[in-house]
């Protein structure tokens, strides 16, 4: 057996052991069988899992094609990249996992194909096409960083559409003001009627105060596009990851520094 093929066996064991000793709801769904899309997200549903989107809007075509599959698969190639800039495993363990990785990607667009919400559900499309030394790719990550991953992407698509969408509607009412600089109309205080004003007065009281709101989603967004994959379960990873360049790679522009706030 060699170093990398030992490593995974390690992992594997490990994990196994970890998930038994916290019962049911830690339990490898990458052990229970499934057949389909559907057969997967029962079994995660059973451990906790939700399956990707159910009971979600979406707020884009975007936002609804970019799922928990989507996203997980993203992380895998982030984590691939970063393994091997890292030296953390040789070349050629690298060249399978990305093997692995592909193959999962592109299986999920063939009939018949799985497109499966857990990630040790994803991980196991891939070591049954490549082989478990594959499944190192899991080290020094956790499901809970890696959906915790998820969610911050999700959240950071959504709140970009409705940037967007804000964006849209500032334009619009710009214009309408614009188009309605002497057009008048009757004003009231304290429902009493006042001094006429015009309607593009009117209108740009809105586009004012959704300038506002617009300045509240950009001061949010840097907070929140910021990445916690590389801090594990609870503690961080004693494995020496790049958390800079996993972040680079996802399109955040940092890092969550504390374990337990990134992810808990």
């Amino acid at each position: 057996m060699n170093y990398v093929s030992w490593i995974a066996r390690t992992i594997s064991i490990l994990g196994a052991s970890v998930l038994i000793s916290h019962g049911a709801l830690a339990a490898d769904t990458g052990q229970l069988p499934c057949k389909t899309t559907q057969e997967c997200d029962a079994n995660a549903a059973k451990v906790g899992v939700r399956a990707s989107g159910a009971g979600q809007a979406h707020t884009s075509a975007l936002d609804a094609a970019e799922d928990q599959f989507y996203w997980l698969n993203k992380i895998n190639k982030a984590s691939t990249v970063m393994l091997m800039e890292e030296h953390i495993f040789p070349k050629d363990v690298g060249q399978l996992i990305a093997k692995g990785v592909d193959y999962t990607i592109h299986q999920a667009k063939e009939p018949g194909g799985k497109r499966p919400s857990d990630v040790l559900q994803i991980e196991r499309i891939m070591t049954d096409k490549v082989g478990e030394e594959a499944s190192v790719i899991h080290a020094g990550r956790s499901r809970q960083d890696m959906y915790a991953t998820y969610r911050a992407a999700k959240l950071r698509n959504q709140t970009l559409d409705f940037a967007e969408d804000l964006l849209s509607l500032r334009a619009k009412l710009l214009a309408k003001a614009a188009d309605n600089l002497d057009t008048l109309m009757p004003a009231y205080t304290n429902g009493v009627q006042a001094v006429p004003i015009t309607y593009g007065h009117y209108l740009l009281a809105y586009e004012e105060s959704f300038a506002r709101d617009q300045q509240r989603i950009r001061e949010a967004y840097r907070r929140l596009n910021l990445s916690p994959m590389g801090t594990g379960v609870l503690s961080d990873s004693i494995w020496p990851l790049n958390r800079a360049r996993l972040a680079a790679l996802l399109g955040f522009d940092g890092i969550v520094e504390n374990s337990m706030d990134s992810s808990q």
